[in-house]
Formats: structure tokens, sequence, C-alpha cells
């Protein structure tokens, strides 16, 4: 295992992050897709799911018996992961592993031509996904796809829908479930928020045909976007509780569309905006209190940002000069944005932070195979929480 000590200074305080390899299985590369709040980092490496911990290292979580698998998510205390595996009969099926039972087929909400990929799962062991299958035998019939919640003592249930496909997309540890779902024809789609008590609740759209929930903190604030009203629609990024309904974020500057990417159980919102029409992306950050700001608008790098802690470090990526790939930020109130570096290559790709700050990306280029790269702020930033 690989581990670096990058350190990297802003105008105003130094910043150390501490870099670790993940490693790969074999000598290929290897993609994290989560991590949980004790360090627990899942994804995958070659054709197989794996699990990454400070103790054992990457681990292959196997198959449910045919040629591949993927691990998307994990939950905070990482113990339980779910994903997708291509069984026996050449079939992609949901699974969730936990260290006692490994990985179980979680099975599919249809019977013909059918299969299934679960995309989030709860400290209540309550997984999240998508089904799809065909409606008849007929050569001609066409596909739908449902989402599903699963439980170990209740199996597999269909959400709804409005009349078309349905993605879920995340769960909270209250059983607050966010995605999108289409109506009949899949002519148009509504974010949604699902809990067991209320069943699928449409978050309505900001005028626009589509929108879509990518992200549910907590405290119950979903975010995502949803295109406006006109015969030129744009996509605005929205935060949404029960209280507020749908609020448009709004863009930054002359822009034209944005989204809103993660959300903290304080309320604080990150994502991008476009800032002259559609050709310059900037990341934001969203506080009830403040509104929109640019993180750093005198940086002249094209940026986004894809998630935030608790206490408001802010991560994402910016797009090199080079042409040639991202190169990932942290930014805190008190020591604004500092750059994350790579481990061994040209450039990193940061996917998000968990609640209290552990940082999961992804370092490539150089010649060398990218590889699943967690880092973890030596010192954090002294800035509010809002």
């Amino acid at each position: 295992m690989l581990v670096t000590l990058v350190l990297v200074m802003t105008a105003r305080a130094w910043q150390p992050f501490v870099a670790t390899d993940l490693g790969a299985l074999g000598n290929g590369s290897s993609f994290a897709l989560d991590i949980s709040e004790t360090g627990v980092a899942i994804g995958y490496s070659g054709s197989d799911a794996f699990r990454w911990t400070q103790a054992e290292g990457m681990v292959d979580l196997g198959t449910l018996g045919g040629g591949n698998s993927v691990a998307w998510a994990v939950n905070d205390w990482g113990t339980v992961a779910v994903g997708a595996s291509m069984t026996a009969e050449n079939t992609q099926h949901a699974f969730v592993w936990t260290e006692t039972a490994r990985m179980v087929d979680l099975g599919t909400l249809g019977r013909i031509s059918a299969g299934s990929y679960a995309t989030g799962v709860n400290d209540s062991a309550l997984v999240v996904g998508f089904s799809w299958y065909k409606m008849s035998e007929d050569y001609f019939a066409g596909y739908v796809t449902r989402g599903f919640v699963w439980t170990p003592t209740g199996g597999m249930a269909d959400i709804g829908t409005f009349g078309g496909d349905t993605y879920p997309n995340a769960v909270n540890n209250n059983g607050l479930v966010v995605g999108t779902s289409y109506t009949e024809g899949n002519a148009a789609s509504h974010p949604f928020a699902w809990t067991q008590a209320n069943g699928l609740i449409d978050l309505g759209s900001l005028g626009g045909r589509f929108g879509e929930a990518l992200a549910v903190s907590d405290s119950g604030v979903v975010v995502g976007y949803s295109y406006t009203a006109g015969d030129v629609s744009y996509p605005h990024p929205f935060a949404w509780t029960r209280q507020s309904g749908m609020i448009d974020l709004g863009t930054l500057g002359t822009g034209t569309s944005g989204y809103a990417r993660a959300v903290n159980d304080d309320g604080v919102v990150v994502g991008y905006t476009s800032t002259a029409g559609n050709d310059a992306l900037r990341a934001f950050r969203w506080t009830p209190a403040g509104g929109l700001s640019d993180l750093n608008p005198f940086d002249p790098r094209e940026s986004y940002a894809t998630g935030v802690s608790t206490d408001g470090l802010v991560v994402g990526n910016h797009f090199t000069a080079d042409g040639g790939g991202l190169l990932g930020f942290a930014w805190t109130p008190a020591d604004g944005m500092v750059d994350l570096d790579p481990l061994g290559g040209q450039y990193s790709q940061i996917d998000s932070v968990t609640k209290n700050g552990i940082v999961l990306g992804f370092s490539y280029g150089g010649g060398s195979a990218g590889h699943a790269t967690v880092w973890k702020a030596a010192r954090r930033g002294r800035g509010p929480r809002r």
C-alpha cells in the first residue's frame, strides 16, 4: 500500500492531506464508488467488486456465479455493501454483501428477461435499486424499469411509478428514498421521495418536463435538478424539504443551467452551474442563509463540486489546463480551495466525501494504471459549519 503526504498551501493557511492508494485486484485499475464513515471503501477492480479496509486491504467480493460484479454503495458502518453481479445464467442481479452472509442475490421484480441493480443502502440494511423486465414473451415487447426497496425480512418490493420507468438514486438513514420516475410513455420525469408510510411523493418541478433527485441528507433535505419552463428549457439545481417544497437555487452570473449534487444535514448544498450561457462550469455552495456562491471566483479553471461533509468541507474537481483530465480539490470556509494531488500520476478525480470528512476518488495518468484513492485532512479547516 502506497501512502503519500501531500502538502498544499493556499493564501490563507497550510492544509495537508494524507493520500492513500487503495491498490487493485491484480495489476489493473481500481475504482472506488463509495466509502463508509468508518473508512471502508467499495467499488470494482478488473471484473470484480471489492471491499477495502485499513486492516485487510482490498478484498475480492466475488460474483453471483457470472463473469463480473460491481459494489456501488456501502452503509455508514461499512458492514453492508450493495451492487450488481452477473449470475451463472448471464443475467445481472442486485446483491447485498455482509461479512456473515457474503454475497446474496436479491432477485428481480419480473420473470421475463429480468435484471436488477442496487444503488443504495442505509444503516438499517434497507436496500434500494431498480429492476427491469419485459411485460410479455412477445419478441417485440418492450422493457419497463421499476424501483425497489429490499429488506432482510420483507424481500424485494416495487415502490411504484408515476406511469413510466422509475430509478431510485439514494436512501437516508430514516428510510427516505429519492430518485426520478417517468410519466406514461416516459414523456416526462419528476423527482420523487418515497417512504414506507407515504409511498411515492412527486416533488414537483421548476416548470419543465424533466427532473431528478440525486441525494438526500439524514435531516430530510433532497437535492437534484429540474428543468425550467419555456421553449428553451434548462435544468436548475433545487433543494426540497417537506416544509419548503422545491426551491430553485438559481445559477451563477449569466449562466442558464446547473445541478445540485450533494447536501449535508445543515442544508448546505453543493454542485455546479454554468456562468456564461452554457460555456463555463463553476462549483457552487448554497446555504439557506447565504444563497448561492462561487467556491473560488478568482480561479479561472472550470470546476464542479461533488460532496460536502457535516462541518462544511466541500470537494470536487477542476478541469486541467492540458485538457487531459481532472484535478480534485478540497475547500473550507477558513482555508479556501486546495488541490488534492494524485498518487503517481497526473490527475485526480474526487467522487465524494463522508460526513466526517474522508475524501474518496481516483488517481490516474502518468503511464500507470489508475487506482482508487482516499484523502484525509491532517488538520481540518477552522471555518464555521454554515
